[in-house]
């Protein structure tokens, strides 16, 4: 079938509201299980750090029944069930990001969901089921529950900022360069918060909660939808390798980033400690 700009603004159409029901669905029953939480089971995945619970495998599940049943054809990469399916519409699920924060029953976790066809990036979802929150990215616009939004500017400079991050990570112990590393962090920032959620850190910066996040232990899944909310919002992008070479956060190179900072349009990024610490491949 050869693609007109009616049929692809059609199928655009269609993948963003089956963006919006998977996450939906995905939502309410990771807030039913955290609500009710007796009887949860959890596993460990990497280590007792990493875990998964019998939510994060519902929530995908009930995700990827709804992509199937609306796009048929489609690829998923979820956390849980790994690649799955085939068609030219790639999703990339993370079904609770925040999985420790919920199973603990901290109330600050998402449904991340990023859709892409051929290649090209459709549409970022970020869904908090606590807060009945979804923030979206679509047609090159950002959205908050529906609401367009227009990012509120913060100051400037690390002084005067929040950063948020989840570092230093658990499940080995910092050494003491990334220790040194951190507490430069520390020193250069107003405030430091490691809330533990890297989809919500990225939407929290595509709206203007807060100016800036960085984040290096990530996969695919933690950063799809929230790369697409910072850009649809115009803000900054850095994304580096495993190398420390800088690299593209597109369908094809989401696999490579290793090391990310976003951060508000208007925010002196060249200026800021994160800056000089990427560049050094200290953090």
């Amino acid at each position: 079938m050869t693609l007109t700009a009616e049929t692809t603004i059609n199928l655009d159409a269609l993948i963003v509201a089956t963006a919006r029901e998977a996450a939906l669905a995905a939502g309410a029953g990771a807030r039913e299980a955290f609500l009710n939480p007796e009887g949860l089971q959890t596993e460990q995945k990497a280590g007792f750090f990493d875990i998964v619970t019998v939510a994060d495998k519902a929530a995908e599940a009930t995700a990827c029944k709804i992509i199937w049943s609306r796009v048929p054809g489609s690829r998923i990469l979820g956390e849980e069930g790994g690649w799955q399916g085939e068609g030219e519409t790639t999703w990339i699920i993370d079904p609770i990001d925040g999985t420790s924060n919920f199973a603990s029953g901290l109330p600050f976790f998402a449904v991340s969901i990023a859709a892409y066809h051929a290649g090209r990036p459709v549409c970022g979802v970020i869904y908090d089921p606590i807060r009945d929150e979804m923030f979206l990215a679509a047609e090159g616009r950002l959205t908050l529950n529906g609401k367009p939004v227009e990012s509120l500017a913060r100051a400037a400079t690390d002084r005067g900022v929040e950063l948020l991050t989840n570092a230093p990570y658990e499940g080995a112990r910092p050494g003491p360069a990334t220790l040194e590393s951190y507490a430069e962090v520390v020193d250069s920032f107003r405030a430091v918060r490691r809330l533990g959620s890297c989809a919500l850190h990225l939407a929290y910066v595509a709206v203007g909660r807060v100016a800036i996040c960085y984040e290096s232990k990530f996969n695919a899944w933690d950063i799809a939808a929230g790369v697409q909310l910072v850009a649809a919002a115009g803000g900054q992008i850095a994304a580096r390798d495993a190398d420390g070479n800088p690299v593209g956060t597109g369908h094809d190179d989401l696999s490579r980033v290793k090391r990310l900072v976003v951060a508000q349009r208007g925010f002196d990024y060249q200026s800021s400690c994160l800056s000089r610490l990427m560049e050094k491949g200290a953090l």
